[in-house]
């Protein structure tokens, strides 16, 4: 019970490292204190509702509804001009939020809601709906790990192999398609080239960043709840996807870099996990 209720602590690391790698780079202030700021509500918050045991509704047209809203949002993003053409933010003010970055960790929970329900044809036509909308983003990173998280959390609950076979198909040229037609947007140092800025500063820097971004994994993979194991794996799977991803393009290292969407996101992650956890224990 005790370890259990550290996982809003989890965090901590990442994006106390992340704060530190761009003061030491004489980073302005407001960027790494807002990130700082944001983990410190959050896990205020976290304690808060920790009596709460579901944060996602049971009831299905609930679910239905809070999908609806997401690829809503998910429109939202092609209001205006983007930048380059690029389109995953809402601007609220001077604030812009990462639509998929706040919202897939959600969506796949309720994918999983769903799917325990029976409805898997539902739910992969849900899968196809958000894999296309981030495609038009363009967002290969996001395609990625959602699709793969979510592939698994389908074809472990379809129960004819032909059907598996047939239908996953697509979805996995919806990753093939957003990586040839990948946005060139020109990282941020203090987004996209974090860890490279850890780097710069000493190998004991590059190796304690790497470290906190997988401890972020842990949790879901070792943690799991009894009843919700192949959503909590799916989630974990997604967050490394997104890590491993950044190797290989121009995207955000969620926590370290900057960016509170991404907090947010793994925050509603990590606070279903725990209320899942104290479900099992009472």
């Amino acid at each position: 019970m005790q370890k259990i209720k550290y996982l809003p602590l989890i965090p901590i690391p990442a994006v106390s490292i992340g704060a530190m790698i761009m003061y030491l780079n004489d980073i302005p202030k407001n960027i790494w204190l807002q990130n700082m700021i944001v983990v410190t509500l959050l896990i205020i918050l976290s304690y808060l509702m920790i009596k709460r045991k579901n944060i996602t509704p049971k009831s299905t047209a609930k679910n239905y509804l809070h999908i609806l809203i997401i690829f809503l949002l998910f429109v939202l993003t092609f209001y205006d001009s983007g930048i380059d053409g690029v389109h995953r933010w809402i601007t609220l003010g001077p604030i812009s939020l990462n639509i998929a970055s706040l919202f897939l960790p959600l969506l796949l929970i309720i994918l999983g809601n769903i799917l325990s329900q029976d409805h898997w044809w539902r739910s992969y036509m849900i899968v196809l709906t958000a894999s296309f909308l981030m495609v038009l983003q363009p967002d290969a990173s996001t395609v990625t790990a959602f699709v793969l998280s979510s592939f698994v959390l389908l074809i472990f609950n379809m129960k004819r192999q032909m059907i598996r076979y047939a239908v996953l198909v697509i979805p996995l040229i919806f990753i093939v398609l957003s990586w040839v037609f990948i946005d060139g947007l020109a990282p941020v140092p203090y987004v996209e080239d974090i860890l490279f800025m850890a780097k710069d500063l000493g190998t004991i820097w590059f190796i304690i960043s790497l470290l906190s971004l997988f401890i972020l994994i842990i949790p879901f993979i070792f943690f799991r709840p009894v009843k919700r194991k192949l959503t909590s794996i799916c989630l974990g799977i997604y967050f490394f996807t997104l890590l491993i991803t950044t190797f290989f393009g121009n995207f955000p290292v969620i926590l370290m870099g900057y960016g509170i969407s991404p907090i947010i996101g793994y925050f509603i992650s990590i606070n279903w996990l725990l209320g899942n956890k104290l479900k099992d224990i009472n």
